[in-house]
């Protein structure tokens, strides 16, 4: 009687790529004895359709090495030079490669060039100076190699810093997938999680390295990139489409499932909706603020009269100017008076006259 087949092992789809009428999936076969190699199976909505597996590391990769040069991380750089060169040997003999540094103004300082050799001259040359220009380097990294394979180009950073500043990981993470490109980010601290968020979705990683020790962060990278794949099939027609993966490497059988086309993920988002919210609570609450401030305006400016000294502060007539004085020793003449009021007696009467003698 023949033993019951092995339950699959989980299947990691670690990132979607897109390229021109097909979808790439990086998938994590770190549990296959031969990673890249083997028989593939995938379905879109129950729909098989023909796919293609390759490893990441392969005779067409391409990578870009992005090294910190600026002033802040000049105590890193040997050990970053030193993993470059590491990097580049241990890649495969036709690897094309182009190296960046890190330093305002970002530039590419060496390539494209295959193998070794001009990588190692180009990084013995680096010096450290100047400010980062992260953003730059990263956006040069991203644009190399347009024509190689979707998901065989690499960007491979290595840095001192946490992030960068005013760019948030899912939006870094969106240029490198829209680029077809994987971003493997070697540092010596990720405090918020900024590039493990941004390099995962991408397929790459992060890899800790020690102060001054490197090399474990070295052994992760090499492990890790031989340990992808990618699946290739035709791009879905309609979406979202379920798609599921099965890889079967010698007697192991790995499976796994994702969504393409589906709501990006909560949060991945968040700040620039949250931005956008603000910025309409703020436009309608300046609207309302105007509109009471003109309607007490024109209230106040109905209830004071034309004389009165506020209705000058607030937009009124000026006052009439004020009465001269009297001249001294010159007595007004009395005011008329008002209908059903009895006019005062006179100031001037004739005196009464004295009685007559023996009265």
């Amino acid at each position: 009687m023949a033993s019951p087949a092995a339950a699959p092992v989980p299947l990691p789809i670690d990132a979607v790529l897109a390229g021109a009428g097909e979808t790439t999936l990086v998938v994590d076969l770190g549990a296959a004895p031969s990673a890249g190699r083997g028989s593939v199976a995938v379905s879109v909505d129950g729909r098989p359709q023909r796919a293609e597996l390759t490893p990441v590391v392969s005779s067409k990769l391409a990578v870009s090495i992005v090294v910190d040069a600026s002033a802040d991380g000049a105590a890193a750089l040997p050990g970053w030079l030193s993993a470059g060169a590491r990097f580049s040997l241990a890649a495969p003999a036709r690897t094309r490669t182009v190296v960046i540094a890190d330093r305002a103004p970002a530039g590419v300082i060496a390539g494209p060039v295959r193998g070794p050799a001009g990588v190692v001259r180009a990084l013995g040359a680096v010096r450290a100076g100047g400010t980062r220009d992260t953003a730059a380097a990263l956006t040069l990294a991203a644009g190399q190699f347009p024509a190689e394979p979707v998901g065989q180009r690499i960007a491979v950073l290595y840095t001192t810093a946490t992030g960068i500043d005013g760019l948030s990981a899912a939006r870094l993470a969106d240029r490198f997938r829209t680029a077809g490109t994987l971003l493997v980010v070697v540092g010596t601290a990720d405090p918020r999680r900024y590039w493990s968020t941004a390099a995962a979705a991408t397929g790459g990683f992060f890899a800790p390295a020690g102060d001054p020790v490197v090399v474990p962060a070295l052994d992760q990278v090499e492990t890790a990139l031989r340990g992808r794949g990618l699946v290739r099939f035709a791009a879905p027609a309609s979406s979202p489409a379920r798609v599921s993966v099965s890889v079967r490497s010698g007697d192991l059988l790995l499976s796994g499932e994702t969504v393409l086309g589906a709501a990006p993920p909560a949060g991945s988002r968040r700040y620039e909706l949250l931005g956008a919210a603000a910025g309409l609570v703020l436009l309608v609450l300046l609207a309302v603020l105007i509109l009471v401030v003109v309607r007490r305006r024109r209230s106040r400016t109905a209830r004071v009269g034309p004389a009165s000294p506020y209705a000058v502060l607030l937009g009124g007539p000026p006052l009439p100017p004020p009465l001269s004085p009297p001249s001294p020793g010159v007595e007004l003449p009395p005011a008329p008076p008002s209908a059903g009021t009895m006019r005062p007696a006179a100031r001037g009467r004739a005196p009464i006259p004295d009685p007559p003698p023996g009265d």
